[in-house]
């Protein structure tokens, strides 16, 4: 049994003992969950299936009433029909933690709700904490430990921590952090949110060491818990970046999410003011939240001193700066001495002002650029925009493996101590040799002009939450 002392989520991500309720091995729901909790390593494991027999090789109990005294974590993925029965069979054998993954509850319609109210008043008569129905549960990169559809091998660990009310959706933000190379610390999928919901987790991540950043997709708050939310979220913007994301903005959204999860989504202008309250950033896109994530997860905080931008195209350079400025970030003012430095490292037809273009002399002087823009006591953030033609790197051509240039540009942005971005655009081969070459010195690369900006801003944006708290 967990430790009473922890929080009670502990027992979700860091259980000792585990049933599956409803294991199968069948290509179909269930088997997935049943096998990353078999595969791994520092479990108790239990199978529970009607049809006993042997699953994957593990034995099967017919019934939770076979089981032992006091498991940890029970996973449930049976018909919703069966859940309310099985949850007080729960009950009785002293299980604790329950996360629900079938569906077919209050997003379905009045049936649904009645089974999902049964469901909770079972858990409340007896202590029971549930995290779903209609979820895909958890993932804690610290132990590996998942009950969702996601590849054990293929997680990165990391500092980011992703909440989401979808189960599939969950799911895919997993997938796609492991493609893009965004560590995660811990991954929750709340479903209808019976019980567990966004508060009670971001409660949780405020104290856990190995998140660094909180992303959030939320589809509506719980009836009676605004109040509480502002407060969690408060105590945890305090301590680290809280980025959320709503859905059900407009009068089809608000449809959509409550058929999807049976969630009320509200006013979105109530829910824009008690975040704002908060010190939480909200963004308006997923590839914002990823991006944003992304930035404030891999960088420092700027100190004092405003942007300036490097780039090898002037048009880039220059719309970056509209986007910036419509944002109310500020570009930097070069002093004498870096503008004097970039006359002399550079052609004569590049432009030493910010921001620093330096046309297609990219490879010859971005790192003398580099190095004077981090000295610069003006210059707090760097934005590196490159559009680097495919010919390059193309064998039909140069054939040039600029892998090491992007190592280096990277040692020398980061030895000035202050945060940087990396803006790819053009070639998608140049982009990935650019993200090995900055995968070393953690400097992301990203893709869209617009969401960098967005997320340089967020960056600023935080700070000032932060200088904000403080006083």
């Amino acid at each position: 049994m967990m430790n009473d002392k922890r929080h009670f989520l502990d027992a979700f991500f860091n259980p000792r003992s585990v049933v599956v309720v409803g294991a199968t091995e069948t290509l179909s729901f269930g088997h997935v969950p049943t096998k990353n909790i078999l595969s791994h390593p520092g479990v108790e494991k239990y199978l529970v299936n009607v049809k006993g027999g042997r699953v994957m090789g593990a034995d099967v109990l017919k019934s939770v009433s076979e089981l032992p005294e006091g498991v940890d974590l029970a996973i449930v993925m049976v018909p919703s029909g069966a859940v309310p029965g099985v949850v007080k069979e729960c009950a009785e054998k002293g299980i604790r933690h329950v996360i629900i993954e079938s569906a077919g509850f209050s997003e379905t319609g009045s049936e649904g709700a009645r089974l999902e109210k049964e469901i909770v008043e079972v858990a409340k008569a007896n202590g029971m904490r549930v995290i779903g129905p209609n979820c895909v549960g958890v993932v804690n990169t610290s132990n590996m430990f998942t009950t969702a559809d996601v590849d054990v091998a293929a997680l990165v660990k990391g500092g980011v921590a992703l909440v989401a009310q979808s189960g599939v959706f969950g799911t895919a933000l997993v997938d796609r952090a492991c493609s893009e190379g965004l560590g995660l610390s811990k991954v929750v999928t709340l479903g209808n949110k019976c019980d567990v919901d966004e508060v009670d987790v971001v409660e949780y991540l405020a104290d856990d060491e190995e998140t660094k950043v909180i992303g959030l997709y939320v589809e509506g708050v719980k009836h009676g818990r605004g109040r509480k939310m502002i407060e969690v979220f408060r105590a945890a913007s305090a301590r680290k970046p809280v980025i959320v994301l709503k859905s059900g903005r407009t009068e089809a959204g608000s449809k959509a999410v409550r058929s999807h999860t049976g969630s009320l989504a509200g006013s979105d202008r109530v829910f824009d003011a008690a975040v704002r309250q908060s010190g939480v950033i909200r963004v308006e896109s997923i590839d914002e939240l990823f991006y944003t994530t992304m930035v404030l997860a891999s960088q420092p905080l700027p100190a004092d001193g405003d942007v300036a931008i490097l780039t090898n195209s002037g048009s880039l350079g220059a719309m970056m700066c509209d986007e910036l400025e419509s944002l109310g970030v500020k570009l930097a003012a070069l002093s004498p001495e870096t503008m004097d430095g970039l006359k002399k490292a550079a052609p004569p037809w590049a432009s030493c002002r910010n921001p620093v273009d330096v046309g297609p002399a990219i490879i010859e002087s971005a790192l003398p650029a580099v190095e004077l823009l981090g000295r610069d006591p003006n210059v707090g953030l760097i934005i590196m925009i490159f559009a680097i033609p495919g010919i390059v790197s193309s064998p039909r051509y140069f054939g040039a493996d600029i892998t090491p240039f992007f190592e280096t540009l990277g040692e020398t942005v980061s030895s000035a101590g202050k945060p940087a971005v990396a803006l790819g655009f053009g070639d998608e081969r140049i982009i990935k040799v650019a993200e090995k070459g900055f995968g070393k010195t953690r400097i992301p690369v990203l893709r869209n002009l617009t969401l960098t900006a967005r997320a340089v801003a967020a960056l600023y944006k935080y700070k000032k939450i932060k200088e904000a708290k403080k006083r």
